[in-house]
Order: structure tokens, then C-alpha cells, then sequence
């Protein structure tokens, strides 16, 4: 990204922060509700989410000195909010966790922070809020460690999926306006066959949601009796690419072996990420060299 770009991303984040903190207030910014510093809700409210932690991933979490950390939590122990004991894996380690006292503590916190966003919330109409938990769901995904772990999972296809496979597939094109002109084309094509299939059931659909955010898709159609075809398959920037990607070819093997298709074929123009690593994990043989890719369920008869 070159500095140009950056600096004006830069200025939008913060910009974004700041309308967020007049707006919709986060839990450990309510202090006016409790005797408590903003930094010790921070911790608290990190211990709470996590159930039961040590100190230094407290310290990861919220960037914490280490010192001044042991000193707050040694004051919240001596208050009855927090609990430590020896962890088993390291004798050098206590875990953390609350105490009744320190989930009652937050639990009345909790519900101011509940009433505050729920008088933003409530004015919007069920499709602004599914928009926004979407949106909310892609900036937490963007701006998250690399190192979270994302709760993945494949589902089917719902109203607007295919909207959205054509919107993201043109979107996410590169070379210009014309390839994505060409790529939204292809993949309203794609969408259109799916559909109008005279045997929809042999046909496959598949959304990868990370975190209850849609972030990849991929679909297999029957083109024959005996062949299906891997018609689309992408991934969102910025998720973990590769295994996601796996598991919705996975799920289109899995598919057509149990469908009764004899072969799956794609070709180069199915992803614009790297077929090969993909494919070849699952059997699949580059046919010509030029991009075409083929996958034997069955053997091929012989007579």
C-alpha cells in the first residue's frame, strides 16, 4: 500500500474511532457507572471474556506493563474481585479468574452498557442491523491479530447469497473496470446456470462464514450426467486464504462423489487465487497445461 493510500486510511480509522466513541459506547469506556479506573475494566472485562487466564495473556490482550499489571491485580484480589491459583503447566503462573463479587461488579456495568446500545439500536430496522453485524463483522476480521483463530463454518446458500457471490466476484477482480465488468458477467452466467438447472439437487452451493460474517463461496453444477464442473470459488482479502478455501473444495468433492458424478473440472478462471495447492491436495490433474483441471471419481469404463 503506498503512503498516499495509507495516510488516508489512517485518517478514516480514526476518524471511524471517534464517531464510535461519541455513538456507541464500549463497556470499559462506562467508568461514570463504577468506582473503578478505565484501565481496571479493561482488565476485568478481559479476565470476564476470557473465563479464566493468566496475567501474561492479560498483558498480551491489553498491552499491559506486566509490574503494574501484578500490582492492579493484587488490588483486586485483596478486594474480593478476582481469584488466583496455581497453574498446572508452569508453577511460576497463577490463573486468573472473577469471583461472585467481581461478576456482580460488572454485571451492573453490563447492563448499562446493554440499555446504552440498545437506544442506538433499536431505531434501525431489522435489515440495517443485519447489515450492520455484517459490517461490524468485516472490520473485526480486518483489524484483528493474524493470530485469532476464526470460527469457520460452510452453510447453504440464503436469499441474497447469490446477489452477493456476483457483487464480490466483480468487486474483487483486478484489472480494471472492464475485467470486472467481464468477471460480474461471467459470474451472473454462472449464478443464472445454477438456478435455472433442471436438476437443482445435483448441484452445490456452498458459503464460508467466518464469524458469522460471509467471507468466500464456491458452487459445483452438473454439466453433464457424468460431470460436474467447480464453477466459482473465492475468498474475501484478508482471511485466512487457504484452509477455508480447502474446505469449500472439500465440501464440492464431497458432494459430487455422493451425487454419482463420474469427474469435476475447472479451469484457471474459477479463482484468482493459485489453483494448484488447492486442487492437487484432492486429486486433481492439470489436464493440458493450460489451466484446465480434472478430478476421476470413477475409473473410466472400459469395454
Amino acid at each position: 500500500m503506498d503512503n498516499s493510500m495509507n495516510d488516508g486510511l489512517t485518517d478514516a480509522v480514526r476518524r471511524f474511532q471517534w464517531f464510535y466513541t461519541r455513538h456507541v459506547r464500549a463497556p470499559h469506556e462506562l467508568v461514570e457507572h463504577s468506582a473503578l479506573s478505565l484501565t481496571e475494566m479493561r482488565v476485568l472485562f478481559a479476565v470476564m471474556h476470557a473465563g479464566t487466564c493468566t496475567a501474561a495473556d492479560i498483558a498480551r490482550t491489553l498491552g499491559l506493563d506486566t509490574g503494574y499489571l501484578s500490582r492492579m491485580l493484587t488490588q483486586f484480589e485483596g478486594a474480593g474481585l478476582i481469584e488466583r491459583q496455581p497453574f498446572s503447566g508452569d508453577a511460576r503462573c497463577n490463573r486468573v479468574s472473577l469471583t461472585t463479587a467481581g461478576e456482580t461488579t460488572l454485571a451492573a456495568v453490563s447492563t448499562h452498557v446493554r440499555d446504552d446500545v440498545s437506544a442506538t439500536l433499536n431505531a434501525m430496522t431489522p435489515d440495517e442491523g443485519a447489515q450492520l453485524l455484517a459490517s461490524m463483522g468485516c472490520v473485526q476480521r480486518l483489524l484483528g491479530p493474524n493470530g485469532d483463530v476464526p470460527r469457520v463454518q460452510l452453510r447453504g446458500p440464503r436469499p441474497g447469497d447469490f446477489g452477493w457471490i456476483v457483487e464480490r466476484e466483480a468487486q474483487l477482480a483486478s484489472g480494471g473496470m472492464q475485467a470486472q465488468h467481464e468477471r460480474e458477467t461471467r459470474t451472473a452466467m454462472i449464478v443464472a446456470d445454477y438456478l435455472t438447472a433442471p436438476d437443482p439437487l445435483r448441484n452445490g452451493c456452498w458459503i464460508a462464514e467466518c464469524d458469522g460474517v460471509s467471507v468466500g463461496a464456491s458452487l459445483l453444477i452438473g454439466v453433464s450426467a457424468g460431470n460436474a464442473r467447480l464453477s466459482a470459488l473465492f475468498m474475501e482479502p484478508g482471511v485466512k486464504r487457504g484452509g477455508i478455501a480447502r474446505r469449500l473444495v472439500r465440501a464440492c468433492v464431497t458432494f459430487a462423489t455422493e451425487a454419482g458424478y463420474d469427474r469435476i473440472v475447472c479451469t484457471t478462471d474459477v479463482s484468482p487465487a493459485p489453483l494448484a495447492p488447492l486442487l492437487r491436495p484432492f486429486g486433481f490433474e492439470e489436464l493440458n497445461g493450460q489451466g484446465e483441471w480434472e478430478k476421476r471419481l470413477k475409473e473410466p469404463r472400459t469395454f
